[in-house]
This record gives structure tokens, C-alpha cells and sequence, in this order.
């Protein structure tokens, strides 16, 4: 079941964003502090290019996995939503190379269509190689990441966090479970799609502004 959030809590929210920043998303302190972020348009950017829909259908096609595996160590490189320990995780994961073939076709999958047998099938690949400490890549944000960066109008990136401090401000249970589990993805899509229908900041934006407002 969808929750409902809090009208008055999400006005708060953005009073709070706008005493901080009067400018809203143009205040020049807001401006600057996103300039950590400027390898989110590049990150974005490859899903146009080396990690398209078509360009994944003939890797799998041909079994040639390599350029697509070096484009997602670079998108995972380049992503700012990604913690330092997560991208170490996933180049460790990426080093076993017998998971590539499985990874290439359920990332294919979930960026064609991301419903719950598809989202699962994802963790479940970055779940492979979870007996090595060092390479267990199946964490919210990276798994969110592929999402988000590829759809930021549709998908949004789970940092967790983030997302369980927004949703007590917002009075939303989100189910939240530690794994990723697509039933939470839904609860938190759900509450970032409210939050902006109600916030005049976001509103004509994308979802991934709602991280760090």
C-alpha cells in the first residue's frame, strides 16, 4: 500500500531548504555546493552511449562483454551518489570474471523494464560473489545508481540514509529492509514522486535533486 505523505512536513522541508539557501536550487551557496556532482551529466551520459539498450543487446548477442563492463566500471567511477567502499566493492566484484555474462544481461533486463522479477534478478547477480567480503556490490546505492542515472525522471537513487531520514520527516513507513528489495524501491519512488508534486523547488526537476535537499 502507498503512503500518503505529510503536506505539512514537506512544507517544512522546503522552508528549512530555503532559509539555507534563499535562492532556491539557483542560490549561488546551492550552486557550489553541487559542483561535486559535476560527473553526474557524464555518468548520465553513458547511458546514452556505452551503456544503451542497444549497444547492451549486442554485447550479449555477440558474448563480447568487455567494453561494457569497462563503461560500468567507469559509470560507477564517476558516480557521486556511490560511496568510495561501494565503487571498491563493485571493481572487486567486477574482477571475477565469470560474473560478467550474468551482470550484463540482468542490468539489460532491469533498464528495459524494471519490475519486481527483473529488480530481484539484479540484486540476486550482485549477490554472487557476497562470499568475499570485499566484493559484495549488492548495496541501495549502487544498485539505484544504474536506475536513477539512466532514468532521473522515472527512478530515483536510495541511499539509505537519506531516504529513512526523509521518510520520518515525511511520516512514511518504508518498509525498509537492508537488502534491496524492490517493494521498498516502489515505497520510496512513491514518496520522491509526492515530495515533488508538493515542492516548488522540485517540481521541475528531476529526482536526483531529493538526495541532498
Amino acid at each position: 500500500m502507498t503512503n500518503h505523505i505529510s503536506l505539512s512536513q514537506a512544507a517544512q522541508i522546503e522552508q528549512d531548504f530555503l532559509r539555507r539557501f534563499p535562492g532556491g536550487l539557483q542560490d549561488p551557496a546551492w550552486l557550489a555546493l553541487g559542483k561535486k556532482h559535476r560527473s553526474t551529466l557524464q555518468a548520465m551520459a553513458l547511458f546514452d552511449t556505452a551503456l544503451s539498450q542497444p549497444v547492451l543487446a549486442a554485447a550479449i548477442a555477440q558474448r563480447r562483454y568487455g567494453e561494457v563492463i569497462e563503461a560500468c566500471r567507469q559509470f560507477v567511477g564517476r558516480c557521486t551518489t556511490v560511496s568510495t567502499f561501494e565503487k571498491i566493492a563493485f571493481r572487486n566484484y567486477l574482477a571475477f570474471t565469470d560474473v560478467h555474462e550474468p551482470f550484463v544481461r540482468c542490468l539489460y533486463a532491469v533498464l528495459g523494464r524494471c519490475d519486481a522479477a527483473n529488480f530481484d534478478d539484479f540484486v540476486d547477480v550482485l549477490l554472487l560473489c557476497r562470499h568475499d567480503k570485499n566484493a559484495n556490490a549488492a548495496k541501495w546505492p549502487l544498485v539505484t545508481a544504474f536506475l536513477a542515472y539512466s532514468d532521473p525522471q522515472q527512478h530515483v537513487c536510495v541511499k539509505p540514509t537519506t531516504v529513512k531520514k526523509l521518510a520520518a520527516r515525511l511520516g512514511v513507513d518504508l518498509a525498509y529492509q537492508a537488502q534491496p528489495a524492490y517493494h521498498t524501491y516502489q515505497q520510496v519512488q512513491a514518496m520522491v514522486a509526492q515530495f515533488r508534486q508538493h515542492s516548488t523547488q522540485l517540481l521541475t526537476d528531476n529526482n536526483m535533486t531529493y538526495c541532498t535537499v
